[in-house]
């Protein structure tokens, strides 16, 4: 994600930058961690001064930054899924790349249906976005004539999963759904492995990785990922190839690339440089009217022309609702064969 910010910015300035002046790109940690994150949130507001704060990824994470942001006046997005961030969005000046988690469990449904699968174990992290996302999960795959068999959270801190997957395997699941982060889904494939427990599993992609892959070895073989799509039409989508040749389908450097974009596109349009200027111009630049364009220095060009624009980025159309959601996405649908992330279809237009 910070490569592809990075790119952005190289891009956006070597067109000149928004109204003239280049974009500086500050950079934090925030561990996955709110605790980290409302550290680093404070630093970047206080102290830096600056108008936008990028690319929170974890919920919990978003959630706890969101107050610092919003009473500073501050632009926060995020690629963040938990349905939770919409209250907070009606407060203003937060807005995300991500599909809200209730997209995401309607699709894991649809895809289990479409597959022909009625009985289903869920894992899941004690974490924000897994209960909105389960529950959206469980209500549509119930109205298409499945039924979840058990859902078995566990902790953030947990550190053995074998009790926990023995559990979602109790009454012989068509598959399984993990609805995690990175380490535990790997604990959680690794402990079904080793004891010899198989079923499909079905993961958010931004749980695996290709080296969790090729570390998992035989247990990775055959896991089903479900991932926003990317627009391999767009301009962006070639900034991103170029980065990442071997895994340009991952959603997430793709979102916070067009965020850059759409932050300084957002400047252009507002003649403002702040927090409010960026978030008066950004539903202006991002959705329709407008002319059709995949850069910044497309859209800068048509903005001084007194044109109206409506950028698509690497990461699909990117059109806000009132809250600062988008409206629609498209799911790609991934599968592990012979070690490597393979796509093998899409969901088209999933809509909230």
């Amino acid at each position: 994600m910070l490569k592809a910010a990075q790119a952005a910015v190289d891009e956006i300035n070597g067109a000149g930058g928004p109204l003239g002046r280049p974009i500086k790109l500050i950079t934090e940690d925030d561990q996955t961690d709110p605790e980290a994150a409302v550290r680093a949130a404070r630093k970047l507001v206080d102290v830096d001064k600056v108008p936008a704060v990028l690319g929170t990824w974890a919920s919990g994470v978003t959630i706890a930054v969101a107050p610092i942001t919003q009473a500073a006046k501050v632009v926060e997005m995020s690629t963040s899924g938990a349905s939770r961030i919409t209250e907070v969005q009606k407060n203003g000046y937060v807005y995300r790349t991500e599909p809200d988690d209730l997209l995401f469990g309607k699709a894991y449904a649809a895809l289990a249906l479409k597959r022909g699968w009625k009985k289903a174990g869920v894992l899941g992290l004690n974490v924000p976005f897994t209960t909105s996302t389960v529950a959206a999960f469980k209500q549509r795959f119930e109205e298409g004539g499945g039924k979840v068999l058990n859902f078995v959270t566990y902790n953030p801190d947990a550190t053995s999963f074998k009790a926990e997957t023995i559990q979602a395997f109790e009454g012989q699941p068509d598959f399984i759904h993990i609805s995690g982060y990175e380490p535990d889904v790997t604990g959680v494939l690794r402990a079904a492995y080793e004891a010899g427990l198989k079923a499909p599993f079905v993961i958010p992609s931004f749980a695996v990785s290709e080296e969790t892959i090729a570390n998992l070895g035989p247990a990775a073989e055959g896991l089903i990922m479900v991932a926003e799509g990317v627009d391999e039409k767009s301009a962006g989508f070639k900034t991103i190839q170029k980065l990442f040749p071997e895994n340009s389908y991952q959603p997430h450097p793709a979102q916070v690339y067009d965020m850059l974009n759409l932050v300084a596109l957002a400047i252009e349009a507002s003649k403002d440089a702040t927090g409010s200027g960026i978030d008066k111009g950004l539903r202006a630049v991002s959705g329709p009217p407008g002319t059709a364009v995949g850069s910044f220095a497309e859209g800068a060009k048509l903005l001084r022309g007194g044109q109206e624009i409506d950028y698509q980025g690497a990461s699909g159309p990117i059109d806000f609702d009132e809250n600062g959601n988008i409206v629609k996405a498209s799911l790609r649908i991934a599968e592990v064969k012979d070690g490597k992330i393979v796509p093998v279809e899409m969901l088209e237009d999933v809509v909230f």
